[in-house]
């Protein structure tokens, strides 16, 4: 098979995932294209394995996974060090560093060369040679031929990212709860710690047996990457040393169309007059007015993950009274006259839900 159940020693699990504060993660990258020479085209998703080699690094041999293709990518030295990116992958590059990634490893000197690695940032570049041969580029090094690889798997552990898709965990830890909702190649988890409440949500995929989740909206500070192995029972291992045990569900959702939701919408509600703008680029404003004089006003970022619209605010008029993050169903979506936005916005003045 072509996965793998990596153990990670928990008692020495380090991780570079250092707290991120609400305005620290950008979207998945992307990149110009290259110019590429005679012979070479750039690579598509279609071109790669599920695991692949990238040849020799730091002394050992490196490996990328690509999963189920759906914006999340690994590079791995097996069960000692791994850096996990979001990236769509555009023109066959994958850039990786702090803006949207996160590391993850044991300590050992081979793993603290990688961190420098991913520290540094970078990209990889893939083509495909005549047609026939699949070769990257690492930071604009000469190109090598990329293989195939193949990794055991264990019986023990789920492989496959998309078994998620559609899957509710309600998992808990002594005074930790937390409730994840799987969409494809999205998720969002609410935590609940004694009294206290947060959320986030972002890019998943399992790769060689490791759940790996990328948050990108968050209300409170969250670690750039959450590591886990997931049992086939659905119980959660996390690779700091912690365990969920966690109880299955499905959900139903009806997924909204990202495009046919971007644009304008406005509601009149008690007196004034909001603007909702949801740029195809990805950045969103909420504006409201009475007359000429502008009342709320924020702007940030924009996804829907199934029927779940999150925003990140970025800029706020009342900096001091602005989540930093919202997140909300969209029930009734009609492109041509609206929608309800189930949303948990607690500011004043309170966005309107239709």
């Amino acid at each position: 098979s072509d996965d793998n159940s990596s153990n990670v020693e928990r008692d020495e699990g380090s991780s570079s995932s250092v707290t991120e504060s609400s305005s620290s993660v950008e979207e998945s990258s992307s990149s110009e294209a290259p110019e590429l020479p005679k012979g070479m085209r750039a690579a598509t998703l279609e071109d790669l394995e599920k695991n692949m080699t990238l040849g020799e690094m730091f002394g050992t041999q490196i490996y990328l996974a690509s999963g189920a293709k759906q914006g999340v990518f690994s590079i791995w030295i097996p069960d000692t060090a791994w850096i996990a990116v979001r990236s769509d992958f555009e023109n066959g590059v994958i850039e990786y560093g702090k803006s949207n990634g996160s590391f993850m490893g044991i300590t050992s000197k081979v793993s603290d060369e990688m961190q420098k690695f991913f520290e540094k940032s970078g990209k990889l570049q893939f083509v495909v040679k005549d047609e026939k041969k699949l070769q990257v580029s690492i930071n604009d090094g000469d190109y090598i031929d990329v293989e195939k690889a193949y990794v055991p798997i264990s019986s023990n552990w789920i492989s496959d990212g998309t078994q998620l898709q559609g899957v509710k965990l309600s998992c808990k830890n002594g005074d930790t709860k937390q409730v994840y909702s799987f969409y494809k190649g999205r998720y969002v988890v609410e935590e609940t710690v004694k009294e206290e409440s947060s959320w986030s949500a972002g890019y998943y995929d399992i790769e060689r047996s490791h759940l790996l989740m990328l948050p990108v909206f968050f209300d409170q500070a969250v670690y750039s990457l959450v590591s886990a192995q997931v049992s086939t029972d659905f119980d959660l291992n996390m690779d700091t040393g912690e365990s969920y045990k966690c109880e299955k569900s499905s959900i139903k959702y009806k997924d909204v169309d990202k495009e046919a939701l971007a644009g304008e919408w406005i509601a009149p509600e008690k007196g004034l007059d909001w603007t909702l703008t949801l740029k195809k680029s990805g950045d969103y404003s909420v504006v409201a007015k009475k007359g000429a004089n502008t009342e709320e006003l924020k702007s940030g970022i924009w996804d829907v993950y199934g029927d779940m619209l999150v925003l990140k605010n970025s800029s706020c008029l009342h900096p001091s009274e602005c989540a930093s993050a919202v997140k909300g169903s969209i029930e009734g979506f009609d492109a041509k006259k609206g929608f309800t936005f189930n949303h948990d916005d607690g500011d004043t003045p309170a966005v309107p839900t239709t």
